[in-house]
Parts: structure tokens; C-alpha cells; sequence
């Protein structure tokens, strides 16, 4: 009996230090997100982007729509795909007719890794290759250019994984930022209305 419970006691004291093994471990992949000039447009980075089908695009052809912006990498497999799916979680809150008219740019730091080929593969993995999303790359200098101005930090560890901020942005017609969400499941409910509004006036 003195055998079973010390083997449970170490089962549980385990299972405890990879519980907060792994908490750590996300917690040191975080970085905070920083300020931002909410007045400068995105719309003048002079840069050519490739998307997962293959399209050479610019981030000025999006512009006189709400767009959504999430950065992240593809081999990252525990914070980014929650990222994505809060990105789908806003995307998919707003109204139908409206979100029609709403891009979301999802655009990798890892360029070493996420090519076209494998973001387009990401893209179906997550069931997201559809219209309206693309899942982009650049330039590493046009990616930290479009980082600095929407305050996302990343830096490339020793592992090749990343820390990097959990950030979803929404950008006006004239790509200024107009909301930003920080954080993981966080609540939609402000930046869906901000995308809403920007289509309501839009429209008048």
C-alpha cells in the first residue's frame, strides 16, 4: 500500500513539473506587444509580398477595406495556432455582408521555413485557404519593417523556434491601425464592432 501511494505521489509530482514545464515554455515564447503611432498607414511599406497561392501582392492593394494582420510562424505548434484561430474567431463574428469585404493578411517571420509551398499547405491544414485570407512572406526587412509599425516584437531563439507578441490587428481603409488585440482567446467583441464601424462609413 506504502508502494502504491508513493508511486502516485511521484506520478503526481510529475506531472506537475511538465505542467509548468510547459507553462514557462509558453510564457518565455511571449513578448509584449509595443507602442504603436496608430497614424501611420502600412499602405507606404514599398515592398512585394507573396501569398500561399503563389500571387506577388502589395499591402496597398488591400487598401480601401478593413483588413485584419496576425503574424506568426507555421512551425510554432503551441501559441500560433490558437493565434490563428482567434484571427477566425474575429473573421467569422462579423456580419456576413460585411465580411465579404474584410481581408485578413496572416504573414510569417520565419522565412527561412514558411515558403509559398509550405504556407499554402498551413493554409489548408487549418482549413483557411479561402477567399479573402492569405497567408503572406517577404523580405526578413519587410517583415521587420511591417512588425515595427504594428508593435509586433519576435526574435529567433536558439532552438529556431520564436518569441514573439500575440497580436491581432485591425487596420482602417487607409491602413492605420485602427484596434489591436493582445493576448490568447481573448474577447472579439470591440474589435469586430471597429470593423463593422469602419464598413458602416464606408458605405455612407
Amino acid at each position: 500500500m506504502k508502494n502504491l501511494l508513493l508511486i502516485i505521489l511521484l506520478l503526481f509530482t510529475a506531472t506537475n513539473l511538465v505542467a509548468q514545464h510547459n507553462h514557462n515554455h509558453s510564457a518565455d515564447n511571449t513578448l509584449n506587444a509595443k507602442e504603436i503611432d496608430s497614424e501611420h498607414s502600412v499602405y507606404h511599406l514599398d515592398a512585394d509580398w507573396t501569398d500561399h497561392r503563389g500571387d506577388v501582392v502589395r499591402l496597398d492593394d488591400f487598401k480601401g477595406k478593413p483588413v485584419i494582420v496576425v503574424m506568426f510562424y507555421g512551425n510554432c505548434t503551441d501559441v500560433c495556432p490558437i493565434l490563428i484561430q482567434d484571427t477566425w474567431r474575429l473573421y467569422s463574428s462579423v456580419d456576413e455582408s460585411v465580411r465579404e469585404h474584410v481581408n485578413v493578411l496572416a504573414v510569417s517571420f520565419d522565412t527561412e521555413n514558411d515558403t509559398p509551398e509550405v504556407l499554402n499547405k498551413y493554409a489548408k491544414y487549418e482549413q483557411l485557404d479561402i477567399p479573402g485570407w492569405h497567408f503572406m512572406t517577404a523580405d526578413d526587412a519587410d517583415i521587420r519593417t511591417l512588425a515595427m509599425m504594428l508593435g509586433v516584437q519576435y526574435s529567433k531563439k536558439s532552438d529556431g523556434h520564436f518569441a514573439h507578441s500575440n497580436l491581432v490587428t485591425v487596420l482602417d481603409e487607409k491602413g492605420r491601425i485602427a484596434q489591436r488585440v493582445e493576448g490568447l482567446n481573448q474577447p472579439m467583441n470591440e474589435a469586430k464592432a471597429t470593423i463593422e464601424s469602419i464598413m458602416d462609413r464606408l458605405n455612407k
